[in-house]
């Protein structure tokens, strides 16, 4: 939020008190393939015309715009909190909410006595190479490196180990620039290219982030949040819009006009500020019809505010409170809750601004025809556009085999926990009837109106019915097959540990507490998730984060079982890693957990379980007890003598004691 000063603001109501209405409407310019191009503004298409034909095109009822904001955000409350989260991660919006991480972030920055070099990173590094200084470029990053590892006093915030710290430490230092400087003159010899080359890299890849990721989410979350004020569910895959609907270059450049033709107003000052209310609406219109050119998007936008941007600015200035809330709670109530209703009455304000400007008959309204975005399709349009899925949502159905819920304990097994004891022909009907149902539920939602119907868009996106069932994660696994599962998974992720230590030591070591080739917390871990977390499989935002949690809670208490238990040795410590807690678990280790567990419940579980069925039972039962009781002598023996040594427990001398 911007706040601006009262001669600013008496400036821009003075000039934009009135708006200007031009009459002029053409029809040929939306290239729509709904069929209503050029239609007038039908009631039904809006939930705002009503209101504004009662009031004779007043203005907005402001109120009433916060009540529906506030009960849209109960509705799709998770994906909003979501995708609002995600614009303050990525530095796009609401980065007050990341206020408490970069304060602490900010501590690290240093001054070198004597040397007035304050504030050192990236860009102090990146001018240097423009002008020619190597050596004090070099020179600089190896001071920034030496002081962030000296004052990395934050035990939770630490800068010193692991791949975030590294990846935070090569950009503030501005490592980045020296080891793209290196690689070049390694290939070209020449040192005037060796010096271009990261310049002119690092600018691609600062313009590619900033405008193919940071800019282009501003258009995502405002097509989501469009979304979701009509359809009861908004699909995880809009995140991936600009990808879907094969406009993302020309979003990006839509985005990079506008802030450009922003910047250069911004040189009046008082340009700025107006032209920053006149660009208000590019994002939403962008959104709704990404087809249309930067040029046409500007202009638009312009018109539709024109009158308009002192009712904006106290608009945003009633969220002011909301703020300094925020601000006050280190972030917790604007993730929670004031980003999310601050992103939906604005969502609501461009609702009521596009019914009011096509009532008005402003040029250019007529390419916002997304006419599905603010009013569900009839059911024939949705069903001649889906044909397809339709008719594959009937031979599901038509195949489908009603079965009854099991009960009693093998019901309770199979529902709660996905644990088969023996092979039930009841659980097998019950499963394949809800992959049935589950198949038909998907296509159906569509086909009556729960999702926008993405075919019908301006720029269509495309939809394929699956039918198979191979790898349906909605199953129950027998009691040999995750004993299995529980073996795999541990020598998977002794292999993944070996191997880093091989890669940053060029030695093997052999991680755990154990011998043999397994690490037990990685099966326990992938077995808890498979049967704790069964009921939340239909929601893979929710297995995600209850991944997390249970992943965390099992690695930061086997870490304090261990330490409590063999006189405060410790098998892993991530102290030194960015965002830990205790030592005992870190950030990147989370995020790690969290998108395996995805790939075992969704994938690599369903696979290895089509897999496991191939064997024979008998012959698969006898492999298992085998390995149990290797397992057991092992965990018996390791009580005694547990493997420790370097890279293992020695934390002051090898490298591999990043890895846990």
């Amino acid at each position: 939020m911007t706040v601006f000063l009262p001669i600013e603001l008496w400036v821009i109501t003075a000039r934009f008190a009135h708006p200007t209405v031009s009459q002029k409407t053409t029809t040929a310019e939306c290239a729509v393939s709904t069929g209503h191009p050029g239609d007038s503004y039908p009631t039904r298409y809006s939930g705002y015309q009503p209101l504004i034909a009662e009031r004779g095109g007043q203005l907005m009822n402001r109120r009433e715009m916060k009540a529906q904001a506030r009960h849209q955000l109960r509705r799709q409350y998770w994906m909003i909190v979501v995708i609002c989260l995600f614009a303050a991660f990525f530095g796009v919006e609401y980065s007050s909410s990341m206020w408490g991480i970069n304060f602490d972030i900010s501590s690290f920055t240093v001054t070198q006595p004597g040397k007035g070099w304050t504030d050192s990173n990236l860009s102090d590094v990146f001018r240097d190479f423009l002008l020619g200084k190597e050596d004090a470029a070099r020179k600089r990053v190896e001071f920034n490196q030496e002081q962030i590892v000296r004052t990395d006093t934050n035990a939770m915030f630490g800068r010193s180990r692991g791949l975030f710290a590294s990846l935070l430490n090569s950009f503030s230092s501005g490592a980045v620039i020296v080891s793209i400087a290196d690689a070049t003159r390694s290939i070209v010899h020449d040192a005037r290219i060796a010096v271009i080359v990261p310049v002119m890299v690092s600018m691609a890849v600062f313009l590619f982030v900033w405008l193919f990721i940071q800019q282009t989410y501003r258009i995502v979350m405002r097509r989501m949040l469009l979304e979701g004020r009509i359809y009861g569910k908004i699909p995880a895959s809009r995140f991936l819009y600009p990808l879907h609907t094969r406009q993302w270059p020309r979003m990006a450049w839509t985005m990079f006009v506008k802030n450009t033709a922003l910047l250069l107003w911004s040189l009046t000052i008082i340009g700025g500020i107006v032209k920053y209310y006149s660009y208000f609406l590019v994002p939403y219109i962008v959104a709704e019809n990404p087809t249309i050119g930067a040029r046409k998007a500007i202009d638009l936008s312009r018109r539709m505010m024109r009158g308009h941007k002192w009712e904006c600015f106290v608009a945003q200035l009633t969220f002011l409170g909301w703020y300094l809330l925020d601000i006050a709670t280190v972030g917790v109530s604007g993730i929670f809750y004031s980003n999310g209703y601050s992103a939906s009455f604005f969502t609501e304000y461009y609702a009521y601004l596009r019914a009011l400007s096509k009532e008005q008959g402003i040029e250019g309204t007529e390419l916002l025809c997304d006419i599905h975005l603010f009013a569900k399709a009839d059911s024939e349009e949705i069903r001649s556009s889906y044909a397809d899925v339709a008719e594959a949502v009937d031979q599901v159905r038509s195949t489908m085999v009603a079965a009854d819920k099991p009960c009693g304990f093998t019901g309770f097994l199979s529902q709660w926990l996905s644990i088969r004891i023996t092979h039930s022909d009841q659980v097998a009907r019950y499963e394949e009837y809800r992959e049935d149902s589950r198949q038909v539920r998907i296509g159906q939602e569509i086909l009556d109106g729960m999702v926008y119907p993405g075919r019908l868009a301006p720029a269509p996106m495309p939809f394929t019915f699956r039918e198979s069932r191979t790898i349906s994660a909605d199953r129950s696994y027998s009691l040999v097959n995750l004993a299995m599962m529980f073996f795999i998974f541990c020598f998977v992720g002794w292999v993944w540990e070996v191997s880093l230590a091989f890669i940053t030591e060029g030695a093997f070591v052999n991680r755990g507490t154990l011998h043999g080739p397994w690490l037990p917390i990685y099966g326990t871990g992938g077995i808890l998730i498979l049967t704790l977390l069964k009921r939340l499989r239909d929601r893979p935002m929710f297995e995600f984060t209850a991944t997390v949690v249970l992943c965390g809670g099992l690695e930061y208490f086997s870490s304090w079982y261990l330490e409590m238990t063999h006189g405060g040795r410790r098998w892993w410590d991530y102290t030194g890693y960015f965002l830990n807690l205790n030592g005992r678990i870190c950030a990147e280790g989370l995020l790690t957990f969290g998108l395996g567990g995805l790939a075992i419940v969704y994938l690599l579980a369903p696979m290895l379980d089509n897999l496991l069925n191939r064997v024979d039972a008998k012959r698969l039962g006898v492999i298992a007890v085998l390995l149990l009781i290797i397992y057991c002598a092992d965990q018996l023996y390791s009580v005694e003598h547990p493997n420790i040594g370097a890279g293992i427990t020695d934390y002051k001398d090898s490298l591999t004691a990043q890895v846990s």
